[in-house]
């Protein structure tokens, strides 16, 4: 009998020779080896009886099982869905006419091959990240499977993802940025949006879901809630977002601050505008998303410590932080400061623009809407409080920083 024990649970593992198909389950019920066998053999008994017997039931088809359970559940569970629904079509044509329980190992080791190979709409390389994607979606679907009873394991299990490199931190320059706002000149919404990534480091898709009842004038910062991780932020707002809300609003008839001037509602892409405008300015490899790697790599060059950069960036973890604190230590505090203070004598776009002594300070921190704590600094400890407008960060050590937001 193959049954084995794994952890707290049983299993049964066997290869039926007549339909070629490997059964694989847990006994989450079996308490002893004996009720575990028994199950196996119910299992190897409804397998001949399929054979012999009464015809088997044939599973869904893929193409079928992921347009009426998979999508359902993805629109329920995944923020993403739009997405799984774009790689469930290169799914689906792959798969064309098969089965789940057809589904081998060797299928899907052939559709990452294909998969690789394979360019993308615009004949460029596909990558190694974006086929670990779209594995990742065949085995949640397969997983699903599963769970139905179509399948008896998931054969993306046995299927290996390639190895990525998601260490590109590409920054904007001083001198390409002068040229990239140059070729864009007063093209609306581009500029807009260009300087907001660059002065906040807001992901595209929060910048494009902002809304005017998430600013806040008085506090002066903007309450993020449409987050990649879910969970909402404040990001303070320096002299040039704010100008750049408060243009927008005079013109505005939106609830949302960025709208497309052909459509008339939200803003969902800048088409090709970006590309163009990096192409013309001579700004190569570079990607809007690098705007936000520009806003964080000048937090630390400016001596902003990796927690405060985590918590304005929305990171869940400050493994992601580092790649733009470890390679700057190295320039040492001296040249944090000398770019500190030339980035203010020309009104540059760090978030942190000065710095002062102060004895006592009192604060209020503010993670989420309405969570706040009084905190102060120890008098005589000659901590270092920088301000930019909303924002107060002081810092007594290491692990004593503080993120503030002052009303």
């Amino acid at each position: 009998m193959a049954v084995k024990k794994r952890g707290s649970y049983w299993w049964y593992d066997f290869r039926c020779n007549i339909h070629k198909i490997r059964h694989r389950a847990s006994l989450r019920e079996a308490r002893t080896k004996a009720e575990a066998e028994q199950a196996e053999a119910n299992k190897r008994l409804e397998c001949f009886g399929a054979a012999y017997g009464q015809p088997q039931k044939q599973t869904p088809k893929l193409s079928e099982f992921i347009d009426k359970t998979y999508m359902t559940w993805a629109k329920t569970n995944k923020k993403s869905w739009p997405d799984d629904e774009l790689i469930c079509k290169a799914v689906k044509a792959h798969f064309k006419g098969k089965r789940l329980a057809e589904i081998s190992p060797m299928d899907v080791e052939r559709f990452k091959k294909v998969r690789h190979e394979t360019p993308t709409r615009h004949d460029e390389p596909r990558s190694a990240a974006t086929v670990n994607r779209e594995l990742t979606v065949l085995s949640r679907v397969l997983a699903l499977a599963v769970d139905a009873g179509h399948i008896g394991e998931n054969p993306c299990r046995r299927v290996r993802r390639f190895k990525e490199d998601n260490a590109r931190v590409r920054f904007l320059t001083d001198d390409e940025e002068a040229r990239l706002m140059k070729k864009i000149g007063e093209r609306e919404p581009l500029r807009s949006v260009v300087v907001f990534a660059l002065n906040t480091g807001l992901r595209r898709g929060e910048i494009f879901s902002l809304r005017w009842s998430e600013v806040d004038w008085s506090r002066n910062f903007i309450h993020v809630t449409n987050t990649k991780t879910g969970r909402s932020r404040i990001v303070p707002l320096n002299e040039r977002t704010r100008a750049v809300l408060q243009q927008r609003q005079q013109k505005s008839q939106s609830e949302f601050v960025f709208v497309s001037r052909r459509t008339g509602t939200r803003l969902r892409n800048l088409r090709n505008g970006f590309g163009k405008a990096c192409e013309d300015a001579k700004v190569t490899n570079f990607h809007f998303h690098d705007l936000r790697h520009t806003f964080a790599s000048r937090l630390a060059d400016a001596g902003v410590d990796a927690f405060t950069i985590a918590e304005l960036m929305g990171h869940s973890t400050l493994e992601m932080t580092k790649r733009y604190t470890c390679d700057r230590r190295a320039k040492g505090a001296g040249g944090r400061r000398a770019h500190s203070e030339a980035q203010d004598q020309k009104g540059g776009h760090n978030l942190v623009t000065k710095a002062k002594t102060a004895s006592r300070v009192t604060c209020r921190f503010a993670r989420n809407a309405g969570d706040s704590a009084d905190l102060q600094s120890p008098p005589g400890t000659g901590s270092q409080v920088f301000e930019t407008g909303a924002l107060i960060h002081y810092a007594t050590s290491p692990r004593k920083e503080r993120l503030e937001v002052r009303g």
